[in-house]
């Protein structure tokens, strides 16, 4: 490769991984917002019952939070989207359509 194709290379990875780090940083903030309204809406969802499927919605809401809560602490996007796909799970168990923000 010449000197100016190394050169080229080194922007276009720069740029990439500037671009990657601005989304976390975007993202991040977002999905921990999202977090806490899935998990009351499976919690409304569930309420009273006592069914199967509420209690495996419940445990994975909890795991929901647990994650959410983690994320909080250490800034990390990654499990704030963990969070939303285990609220998603548990939404899914009882049939509970989410409302995205």
């Amino acid at each position: 490769m010449t000197e100016g194709g190394e050169i080229t290379m080194r922007r276009l990875i720069t740029g990439i991984a500037t671009g990657a780090l601005a989304l976390g940083l975007i993202a991040g903030p977002a999905l921990a917002g999202q977090c806490p309204l899935l998990i009351k809406q499976i919690n409304d969802a569930t309420g009273n019952r006592v069914d199967a499927a509420a209690a495996q919605a419940k445990a994975l809401a909890a795991q929901a939070q647990m994650l959410h809560d983690e994320a909080v602490k250490t800034k990390q996007a990654a499990k704030h989207a963990e969070s939303i796909a285990k609220a998603q799970e548990a939404a899914k168990a009882i049939g509970l359509t989410l409302k995205m923000k």
